[in-house]
């Protein structure tokens, strides 16, 4: 049986290829925010502690204000939407898992800092750049990658 994870692990090794952007730490980087955002794949909309749907949808809990920045600011969105093949479409990262990893990665794209190379770093960069007016922590992001991702 495939975990959820494992589906993630093969949306994300799949469009970084498509989308001629893959190295380990994009995959890496990937792989711990989708592993806490989705809590190891559980969701792909945000849930709130009254139990209902949130703004953020997808396995990195994608904003629409966040989305649509992207799709406005993005200097490679353009070249990389039709080299892949999507439209701006924000209700489709919920249910598509290839559509939000796309989104997600032309986000880390727009910043001009590196991706880190190991997963210390990572889970700071995640808090500080993915996280950075959220809750969670360096360690959170660092802990789930473990509890649902494990060492691949």
């Amino acid at each position: 049986m495939i975990d959820k994870m494992d589906k993630i692990s093969e949306s994300i090794n799949k469009v970084l290829k498509a989308m001629r952007r893959h190295s380990v730490p994009a995959y890496c980087t990937l792989m711990m925010i989708a592993a806490h955002e989705s809590m190891g794949g559980r969701y792909r909309y945000q849930v709130t502690k009254g139990g209902k749907k949130g703004k953020a949808r997808g396995v990195f809990q994608m904003e629409k204000e966040t989305h649509d920045s992207i799709w406005a600011h993005s200097d490679s969105i353009a070249s990389l939407s039709a080299l892949c093949g999507y439209n701006q479409d924000f209700e489709r990262l919920e249910v598509d898992d290839d559509y939000a990893v796309f989104m997600a990665r032309c986000y880390l794209l727009m910043d001009a800092n590196p991706l880190p190379a190991n997963l210390e770093d990572a889970a700071k960069y995640c808090k500080s750049y993915w996280n950075r007016n959220g809750k969670a922590t360096s360690d959170k992001y660092l802990n789930d990658y473990y509890l649902y991702v494990g060492l691949r």
